[in-house]
């Protein structure tokens, strides 16, 4: 036999089950499986009880100048530069530029509308007049002609004829007519005339109105700091921070130059832990970026409602403002992330249970409280609740046992 096949029969030697050890095993199996499962017991005890929520968040400026949009009657307007955040500025210096190439574009158009209206109305104006000039030359011909014809007048029968006498009245009252029409004539074109040089006096002041409104806008497009300050960027509801190629509505607050010797750090708690907030507890955190250190403080307010921080995140927290112990202003920048543990409770020497030990049924609680080798159903009255234990006020003592899972099931 080859060494490649000897070396396989070797193998296949070692890898055999004994018979009798297999079936050791099936009867070891059977007799385990027969046996009931026992439960998991817990011994009550009295200790410390610690309530704490943890938490997360960012410092911010409780005092702030704000930073807004420019305001436009344009609608939105697109950021086209933006200086860094958390920068040092200077009074005067640009925050933020906004992109005014299409207003711009805008008031040339504008400005060359004018250019034409201002023509027209140069052109109308001589229209208007020349034809007016022309009238009134009319009504001057017409007035020699019939006060002519009022002086030269010869109605007597023994001079001329009847019908010669008659031809005369006819053309004074026709000149007279005539007279009278013109200065009609006269009065409604300077009326209408008026009403045209109205409309393009209009429409000069309705281009002039909207060539200054775009040149206030195209003013407006540079934001600068009113003050010194550090700069820091506002985010909107959905968590995003203003950026430049990003179309905002005029008015919006896009910054804050904020004051630092106030600091406060704002908290998020998720729904399902925020147990018992309150007003007035004690709060402890670190700075992410000195995770060494230690910092205290104080709830100053807490929202009514939770809600969503982060665009996408079905998950809601309750907003919690906490007012700082001590101000640390070489350390506290607005926008520095950190972790904080919320302090609701200490009771010292108390009886505590884990809370997977109770159970409910009709709005009773009770433990399996294990008493000669069974599990009664024991009704407890609950105190001070933690994420993971529970106060027992009644119901239990000290060195008693109880089931960690539910025997009402087994």
């Amino acid at each position: 036999m080859s060494k490649f096949s000897l070396q396989h029969l070797h193998h296949w030697r070692h890898s055999l089950i004994h018979p009798l050890t297999l079936v050791s095993c099936l009867l070891l199996s059977s007799a385990c499986s027969s046996e009931k499962a026992v439960p998991l017991l817990y011994q009550v005890s009295s200790q410390d009880l610690i309530v704490t929520v943890p938490a997360k968040g960012e410092l911010f400026s409780s005092k702030a100048t704000v930073i807004s949009a420019p305001m436009s009657r344009r609608g939105m307007q697109n950021i086209a530069w933006l200086a860094p955040e958390f920068s040092l500025v200077k009074k005067g210096e640009v925050i933020a530029r906004f992109d005014g190439e299409a207003m711009a574009k805008e008031s040339h158009e504008k400005q060359l509308d004018l250019d034409v209206n201002l023509q027209e109305i140069i052109e109308k104006d001589g229209m208007l007049n020349l034809q007016l000039d022309e009238i009134n030359k009319d009504i001057g011909l017409i007035s020699q002609e019939t006060q002519f014809a009022k002086n030269f007048t010869i109605d007597d029968v023994r001079i001329r004829a009847k019908i010669e006498i008659l031809d005369e009245l006819q053309n004074t009252e026709f000149l007279l007519a005539k007279e009278k029409y013109l200065n009609w004539q006269n009065d409604s074109f300077s009326e209408s005339s008026e009403g045209e040089m109205g409309l393009l006096t209009m429409k000069k002041q309705q281009s002039q109105d909207k060539i200054k409104q775009l040149e206030d806008s195209l003013s407006q497009l540079e934001v600068k700091a009113p003050h010194d300050g550090l700069l820091t960027y506002q985010a909107n509801w959905r968590g995003e921070k203003p950026r430049a190629g990003q179309s905002i509505w005029p008015g919006r607050k896009i910054a804050e130059l904020p004051d630092t010797s106030e600091m406060k750090a704002k908290l998020f708690v998720f729904e399902n832990e925020a147990i018992n907030l309150a007003v007035d507890k004690r709060v402890s955190f670190y700075l992410n970026a000195h995770a060494d250190l230690t910092f205290n403080g104080t709830v100053e307010s807490i929202a009514q409602f939770p809600q969503s921080i982060k665009r996408g995140d079905p998950q809601k927290y309750f907003e919690v403002v906490v007012t700082l112990e001590k101000q640390q202003p070489k350390l506290f920048v607005p926008g520095r992330k950190l972790e904080a543990t919320i302090n609701i409770a200490k009771k010292e020497q108390q009886i505590i249970i884990p809370l997977q030990s109770v159970f409910t049924d009709e709005n009773q609680s009770f433990v399996y409280l294990y008493k000669n080798g069974d599990y009664v159903h024991t009704p407890v009255t609950l105190g001070q609740v933690s994420l993971s234990h529970v106060e027992i006020i009644s119901g239990l003592e000290v060195g008693q046992q109880i089931s960690l899972t539910d025997m009402g099931n087994s």
